[in-house]
């Protein structure tokens, strides 16, 4: 992370139509003591003065400011983006871009990629009521650097097109905005790795169970990684803590299954891994081609792990390109599984 002390958090806010309404809830929600800046995107028509951060400021116990080029963010402070600016978050800096007419302006997803570049699992992004898709690229970038992804519940969105672009693997927490507050301080507080014998056995026999239930072996995962997405369910479900958390399992089943989605990453992209499949082009695919010539020219590949899908599309893609005008002659089949099934169903 560059910019980014350690121990110290950021969020960013995104927002477009009806978004006024919804910030104005947001920051009359954070108590006095927010330990963190906030970085507010707004769509704005970037040919009109914004009185943006007069509206927000008479909301908020919290100082509002209009963001200036190269202003060091301090906590506890609100930054509200000029509407005729891009944005990005550097060595925790508000960098103030100038740009062509003709793009939403600030881009929150420019917004959103700059700052995981810079916090990583330290960043909190939300993504609140307005029309379109812009963030949700931006979203995706903050879960590949394990930062958390709250929306605003479609449902209580003015307009819930931005908050619904969002692939529910990059989502951490659905939430009302007058939840948010209280949601970002719990997270920012964290939760604390188990120490006594005692937490760590109630730890390790809960991720047993989930291995007994599920036949997914989390204890191999490293504990703070483990305790940080815990904590995003024990958050999002208002539980207090891990015995809180168990006991609402136990009410709620369905939980289980977000969970196991919090706990693995899901958040891949085409050709992902540059060297892995430059190997399978060069020395894998040749072979294979060259062993089904001899045997019914069939071809059967399984991805394993495939996440949302965009590994077994790359593969497609390679043998398509190296089999050419001979494409037709061969019978293929790409399998494509994942231990979360409703996360790959939704887009293969």
């Amino acid at each position: 992370m560059s910019g980014a002390k350690s121990g110290s958090h950021l969020v960013v806010v995104g927002s477009s139509a009806g978004g006024i309404d919804a910030l104005s809830t947001l920051v009359a929600t954070l108590p006095d003591d927010f330990p963190a800046p906030i970085v507010i995107a707004q769509h704005l028509d970037p040919s009109r003065p914004s009185h943006l951060g007069e509206i927000l400021a008479r909301r908020s116990t919290l100082p509002v400011r209009t963001a200036n080029d190269h202003e060091p963010m301090e906590p506890g402070i609100i930054y509200v983006v000029p509407s005729n600016r891009q944005v990005q978050i550097h060595n925790g800096e508000i960098i103030l871009i100038e740009e062509s007419a003709g793009r939403f302006r600030p881009s929150i997803d420019l917004l959103l990629s700059s700052a995981a570049g810079a916090y990583g699992d330290q960043l909190i992004a939300l993504i609140l009521s307005g029309s379109g898709s812009d963030g949700a690229a931006g979203a995706r970038t903050v879960k590949r650097a394990g930062g958390t992804v709250i929306i605003q519940d479609p449902e209580t969105a003015s307009y819930p097109g931005m908050p619904l672009s969002l692939a529910p693997n990059t989502v951490d927490i659905v939430a009302t905005v007058e939840r948010m507050g209280t949601i970002m301080r719990d997270l920012i507080a964290g939760v604390p790795v188990p120490m006594r014998p005692d937490e760590n056995q109630t730890l390790m026999a809960f991720l047993e169970r989930l291995r007994e239930s599920y036949g997914l072996d989390f204890n191999n995962y490293k504990t703070p990684t483990i305790m940080r997405r815990l904590h995003r369910r024990i958050v999002a479900t208002d539980s207090g803590d891990l015995d809180g958390y168990i006991q609402y399992l136990a009410t709620h089943p369905q939980e289980y299954q977000l969970l196991i989605s919090a706990f693995l990453i899901k958040v891949t992209e085409f050709f992902r891994d540059f060297e892995l499949f430059t190997y399978l082009r060069d020395d894998v695919l040749p072979e294979i081609i060259s062993y089904a010539r001899e045997r019914d020219k069939e071809i059967r590949i399984w991805s394993a792990g495939c996440a949302t899908g965009e590994e077994a599309y790359s593969l497609a893609i390679m043998l398509s390109e190296a089999l050419g005008s001979e494409l037709d002659q061969f019978n293929i089949r790409i399998f494509a599984t994942d231990v979360d099934a409703a996360g790959y169903a939704r887009h293969l």
